[in-house]
């Protein structure tokens, strides 16, 4: 269809209208005050105060100040306190005493696996402020399946991290690997060559830090998802909504265990062994599967070590559709009981989704982008480009407690290492468990 002159103009202005909307809320048009609280106009002089509760364990402070002082930049209408945990557990457990009370904060933090159980705590960000569609241009499909919820959005993130193959490559040269591993088969194919077992056929410097539970492995649980994940478990029976692993995952079970079988020809750790990231720090071990925030920790302990990063091996590098990784990550979430929800939000989606404040968040807290933008920027970073890159194929599944699900699948490879249950027997334990948190 053909448009007159005047239809064409008008169409033109009702889109510049539209975009011009669109970037003040994002807090893109600079000078511009972004909502107060209460969807109206604050008074001249005064201050909406928000209350913002963190965890350290990934974002120090003063990268969520820089983050509050670019905000106030745009938008000095809103007062933001920040008060920081040292540890997640501590968080949560404060988190929800408060909440409890009716004493939580605004804005919270909210780990990528909390909707299934924190759910009913949250206020969803309005549609006037950022919807669905933002979302879907905006950001990693693994958002939509972490963040969202009978199509409200609940939470956004300033980062992504995932697990990461991370290697000394000293050890490598010194053993004539001149690559790591792409693939399963490669991986395994460097276990003999990496490790050195003494005439007892004891381990006394292990090729790579998985087969055990959480007891020497941190991520030991986190892998075992990961591999379910790349074999295809679905996880939740979509006829009963009840967790099961099935074949698939009995098979990744299997696969996990075996580089704690001393009988494997992969055999290269144990549960006695030294801790992954201690015997990783000290230079004994070629490697370990770990995130992008670890490496500050292993570099504070050893800085003289060579690490290198790759990505996670995949069984079918080169089938696009079956690369799977592992995101581990926080984002910002409101608090249903809060009285400033709009001022919450509007801090959140222009904390998020505004790429210059993002930015100023990825070089002060050195944790790879959530953005698309910055992701397509920094894909080929020497430092976070394998994190970066790896969030586009990332995945998850619900889980109804993942501190619970953490303990249980580390039991669960425990009772098979000790030989109390068998790998089968382990499995539907485990998913019974699981089954009874819901």
């Amino acid at each position: 269809m053909n448009l007159t002159r005047n239809q064409t103009i008008i169409i033109g202005v009702a889109g510049l209208i539209a975009l011009f909307f669109i970037l003040l809320f994002l807090g893109l048009i600079p000078g511009l005050k972004a909502p107060g609280s209460g969807g109206g106009t604050l008074n001249p002089g005064s201050q909406t105060k928000i209350d913002f509760w963190g965890v350290a364990e990934v974002n120090n402070a003063n990268a969520i100040q820089s983050v509050i002082n670019e905000y106030s930049k745009i938008n000095n209408a809103v007062s933001i306190s920040y008060r920081q945990f040292d540890n997640a557990d501590t968080y949560e457990k404060t988190l929800l005493n408060a909440l409890a009370t009716n004493q939580g904060p605004d804005i919270l933090m909210f780990h990528n696996t909390w909707l299934p159980k924190h759910l009913s705590k949250l206020a969803s960000v309005p549609e006037t402020i950022f919807n669905l569609g933002y979302l879907a241009q905006l950001f990693p499909d693994i958002i939509k399946s972490d963040f969202v919820s009978q199509n409200k959005i609940y939470a956004l993130p300033l980062y992504i991290d995932t697990l990461a193959l991370i290697y000394n490559k000293d050890i490598f040269n010194s053993k004539s690997i001149a690559l790591p591993p792409k693939t399963w088969s490669d991986f395994q194919s460097l276990i003999p060559q990496l490790r050195e077992l003494n005439t007892l056929n004891q381990i006394t410097k292990p090729a790579a830090a998985i087969g055990g539970s959480n007891k020497s492995i941190d991520t030991a649980s986190d892998i075992l998802n990961l591999l379910m994940l790349q074999f295809g478990s679905q996880f939740i029976n979509q006829s009963s909504g009840e967790v099961s692993f099935g074949n698939q995952g009995l098979a990744a079970f299997n696969f996990y265990l075996s580089f704690a079988n001393p009988s494997s020809q992969y055999y290269t750790w144990n549960d006695n062994l030294t801790s992954s990231i201690d015997s990783f720090s000290q230079g004994d071990l070629a490697m370990i599967f770990n995130y992008n925030f670890i490496l500050r920790l292993i570099k504070a302990k050893n800085p003289y070590l060579n690490i290198r990063v790759s990505n996670l091996p995949q069984f079918y590098p080169d089938q696009a559709d079956k690369i799977k990784n592992y995101a581990n990550y926080w984002g910002l979430a409101v608090s249903k009981q809060s009285k400033n929800q709009i001022a919450a939000w509007n801090f959140i989606v222009s904390a998020a989704a505004n790429y210059q404040i993002a930015e100023v968040y990825l070089t002060t807290s050195g944790q790879p982008p959530a953005l698309n933008f910055l992701i397509e920027k920094y894909k080929d970073d020497p430092n976070l480009g394998v994190f970066v890159r790896q969030a586009l194929t990332s995945d998850s599944w619900p889980q109804p407690d993942n501190v619970a699900i953490k303990t249980i699948f580390s039991d669960m490879i425990s009772s098979v290492l000790s030989g109390q249950l068998n790998s089968k027997q382990a499995l539907d334990q485990a998913q019974n468990q699981i089954n009874e948190l819901k």
